[in-house]
């Protein structure tokens, strides 16, 4: 099955939830996000973690423009935490962006889960907010292989766009965090 098929029936499953639901939501119904296909672009909205669970995840929001009004409307009033990229700095173009509710990173930080379209495909991000530690896994809840990256600069950010050969299209989850 191609791409945009597969994106075709995902997207059809999630406006069956999002209007099975009471409350209209396919997110919350699955518990994450499914970002969208490599010429999309979307904004993901998440929430403080609780005591060792996962980053809850409040909305998500899809555009062919990554400069749309519905995206910027969607990251209204968070603080932007990551860029995820599908190929090592971003060439050819795919990107979720990770925005977070609570503000910028602390010693606790986010813990946020890459699901549906992104499990396995991350071979870059960004990280800002005072993010300038984060610990990628193989696994979806902070589990398994992983390996920490770091920047010390005064933005208190950390720019890799490109991860390196052993966690390259591996990630599943992110711990990020102010170090």
């Amino acid at each position: 099955m191609t791409r945009p098929a597969v994106f075709s029936a995902a997207l059809a499953v999630a406006v069956a939830a999002a209007v099975a639901l009471p409350g209209g939501s396919a997110a919350a119904a699955a518990g994450s996000a499914a970002p969208p296909p490599a010429d999309r672009y979307s904004v993901t909205v998440v929430g403080k973690a609780p005591d060792g669970g996962m980053s809850p995840v409040r909305s998500t929001t899809c555009s062919d423009d990554p400069r749309s009004r519905t995206l910027a409307r969607a990251a209204a009033g968070t603080v932007l935490l990551m860029e995820w990229f599908e190929h090592a700095h971003n060439k050819p173009s795919s990107l979720t962006r990770v925005h977070g509710e609570a503000g910028d990173c602390d010693g606790d930080g986010y813990r946020l889960r890459a699901t549906g379209f992104w499990a396995n495909r991350i071979s870059g991000f960004n990280a800002y907010s005072k993010c300038n530690v984060a610990t990628g896994y193989d696994l979806v809840n902070l589990s398994g292989d992983r390996q920490t990256w770091r920047m010390d600069k005064p933005c208190k950010c950390l720019l890799q766009g490109w991860v390196g050969s052993y966690m390259n299209d591996r990630i599943e989850s992110f711990w990020i965090r102010q170090g």
